[in-house]
């Protein structure tokens, strides 16, 4: 039987490779915190971040992403996420960790003439989330993706890891 939080977990990537970001973002509760460290030691208030958003930038990313048009996203990315090694505590009833890896793979089309498109870019990293029952249902409180290949540039990172 798949735990609840393995479900929250599978059912976020498979939002995000869908495209349906709107139901991605209701799966966070309101005083969320999504963070993508350069340094995964350091405080995400004193130094620099890939991303370190609260609920409300988040709402601003995925408004951007839906309803504008974006020249870093004409294309929209194509993107495969496979999850893996999910290990789950529970801190008590009403809330959880949970550590597991991800391997992302993103595409977007293109021809020759434009720089990047085709290419195939894979971010593999770790994950690490803080999940908390609301109104019977589990919400991610806190996400941290760890990337493996953080320390080199990252380039046109215009999609929702």
């Amino acid at each position: 039987m798949t735990h609840p939080i393995e479900t929250l977990i599978l059912h976020e990537a498979e939002l995000l490779d869908a495209g349906q970001l709107e139901d991605w973002l209701a799966l966070y509760t309101e005083d969320a915190r999504y963070w993508i460290p350069i340094d995964e030691n350091i405080d995400p208030l004193k130094e620099s971040s890939i991303i370190y958003d609260n609920r409300v930038r988040l709402a601003m990313r995925v408004e951007q992403i839906v309803n504008q048009a974006r020249v870093a996203q004409t294309p929209k990315s194509l993107t495969m996420r496979m999850v893996t090694n999910i290990q789950i505590e529970l801190s008590d009833e009403f809330s959880a960790t949970a550590r597991y890896c991800l391997h992302l793979t993103e595409v977007r089309s293109g021809d020759w003439r434009q720089r990047g498109l085709g290419e195939m870019r894979v971010f593999p990293g770790r994950c690490s989330l803080q999940a908390r029952l609301v109104d019977g249902a589990w919400k991610i409180s806190a996400k941290k993706i760890v990337l493996l290949n953080r320390f080199q540039p990252i380039v046109g990172l215009s999609f929702l890891i």
